[in-house]
């Protein structure tokens, strides 16, 4: 596995979390957070852990409490996320969200002493701009809302960091099924007080759930822990700030939302910030070197 593969494979995790935003958007005007969470972790729990039983002598006690390690990281950060968002703007919060692209390399190097090359901090600069432009956030005025934002993307920043040093030591299959079987059960207690308000799923809805929980969730999420063995942490966070520009494609595509002309610079800076990240500045370099 090439690491351009890998990056590739990152880049259609993006893809597929960039269409979660309008369909989850159509399913929560029609039901609740924490019944929308259930039901979707709870399918993508399932899915997954029929798919690992084939690899179940791979099982030991490590790979429980790794993924236990990244279902807690990643359910938490879920829950940062909608707490901070009802008391902040969505564009403050995607922007914030958005900020785990810095934060990778620098808990990388505080915690783990990762270095990240010049080439890598060039596209995070043009990412961090991209996503500013892309959210239409304000930076320089921050509430309490925007703090536990913050703390989300810390936490997913960490998801980042984890999965990359756990998936090249675990059955990358095994280690995403007891992650979505974590945020499944703590998708289920706070489902529990809403058990007596549920009524009947429409049809349409239950296929817009399990098209999340399969394709939103069991895939993203698998090919996420497969690929990151074989590229950086940091490149992983930059490829995942493209997130946002497909969840505007889509919007778009699907509920006719439309980009301001900063957003659309936005989406340019990210996309040139992948770019950049990709492009062989060291082959090239040492081909003109040879000659």
């Amino acid at each position: 596995m090439t690491r351009l593969k890998a990056d590739l494979g990152l880049l259609s995790v993006t893809v597929f979390w960039g269409t979660t935003f309008i369909v989850s958007k159509l399913l929560l005007s029609e039901m609740s957070l924490a019944v929308y969470m259930f039901y979707r972790m709870a399918v993508a729990a399932l899915a997954m852990t029929l798919i690992a039983l084939k690899f179940k002598k791979a099982w030991n006690k490590q790979v429980l409490r790794h993924g236990l390690i990244l279902g807690v990281l990643l359910y938490a950060s879920y829950f940062f996320q909608m707490w901070g968002i009802t008391q902040t703007s969505a564009s403050n919060a995607g922007f914030i969200t958005g900020l785990s692209v810095v934060l990778v390399p620098v808990l990388g190097f505080l915690f783990y002493k990762e270095e990240t090359p010049l080439q890598v901090w060039g596209s995070v600069i043009l990412a961090v701009t991209g996503l500013l432009l892309l959210s239409g956030a304000n930076p320089f005025k921050w509430s309490v809302g925007d703090l536990k934002v913050l703390i989300c993307a810390i936490i997913f920043a960490f998801h980042i960091i984890y999965t990359g040093r756990f998936s090249r030591v675990n059955n990358v299959y095994l280690l995403t099924a007891v992650q979505l079987v974590a945020i499944a059960a703590f998708s289920f207690l706070a489902f529990l007080p809403e058990v007596q308000t549920l009524s009947t799923i429409s049809l349409k809805n239950v296929i817009l759930l399990i098209y999340l929980a399969l394709f939103g969730t069991v895939f993203t999420f698998l090919m996420q822990t497969s690929m990151q063995r074989f590229t950086t942490v940091a490149r992983t966070a930059i490829i995942f700030s493209m997130e946002p520009v497909f969840a505007a494609l889509f919007a778009f595509l699907i509920a006719g939302e439309k980009l301001t002309a900063e957003g659309w610079l936005g989406g340019l800076f990210i996309v040139l910030a992948m770019v950049n990240a990709e492009f062989p500045y060291q082959s090239l370099r040492r081909q003109k070197q040879k000659s």
